[in-house]
């Protein structure tokens, strides 16, 4: 399988309810086995290369897509739910 990269799993993640439904149960899992379920759905990034398109993208999100994750700051959110998980 081709993997995808963050800019992919980002936008997946903001306009997909099927791929944000299973990203936010991925976030449940141990830290440890999150980054590979993310993996998994076919997805490779750093935590660096997320966190810069969520900054890149953000300025272009409507104020109901940024806060389509819950209440806080997106980046914050992102990072911690996902981002911090995918580097080895």
């Amino acid at each position: 399988m081709h993997s995808r990269n963050a800019e992919a799993f980002f936008n997946d993640l903001i306009q997909n309810e099927r791929t944000r439904g299973l990203c936010l149960e991925i976030a449940l899992l141990p830290e440890n086995e999150s980054g590979d379920a993310v993996r998994a759905l076919g997805y490779d990034f750093t935590a660096k290369e997320l966190d810069e398109v969520v900054c890149r993208e953000y300025v272009a999100l409507s104020e109901k897509r940024r806060h389509i994750l819950g209440g806080g700051d997106l980046r914050d959110i992102v990072k911690e739910k996902w981002g911090n998980h995918m580097d080895p």
